[in-house]
């Protein structure tokens, strides 16, 4: 009977706590995981989100100019033309995409984003490409 009691209480404190752990959101693994980037150069993601209303959802963006010169012509490609279309060294542009259909607020995204620009000195046009991922938010 004491082994019975022992075993009883040791599982019941599992229970609790994996009740707890559910509670706080820790296994819900289809959202809230952290935003992040990967790839991009001289033009660099700094704040992002995607917006949902309804179903429709939109991507907002702010780029770093991490380049040593000024770029013009900004644009993101299925986008449009960045806000700032021509950004010095070490200045910010904000560009939009609208991505369609992505899911509800809460749901997880994975984009892909190419912005193309013109380097000032020679006009020669380049572009930069990464991933975007993040939880989609309330528009």
């Amino acid at each position: 009977m004491e082994y019975v009691t022992t075993y009883g209480w040791a599982i019941l404190v599992v229970i609790i706590v994996g009740v707890v752990i559910w509670q706080l959101g820790l296994l819900d693994f289809n959202s809230r995981f952290a935003p992040g980037m990967s790839g991009f150069s001289i033009l660099v993601p700094r704040e992002w989100k995607v917006s949902a209303v309804g179903q429709q959802c939109t991507l907002s963006l702010q780029l770093l100019n991490g380049g040593g010169e000024e770029i013009t012509g900004v644009a993101t490609v299925g986008g449009s033309d960045c806000v700032n279309s021509t950004v010095p060294a070490g200045g910010m542009t904000t560009c939009g995409k609208d991505l369609g259909s992505c899911g509800s607020a809460g749901s997880s995204y994975n984009v892909m984003v190419i912005v193309t620009y013109n380097r000032s000195s020679d006009n020669q046009q380049f572009q930069t490409a990464g991933n975007i991922w993040g939880n989609v938010e309330k528009g």
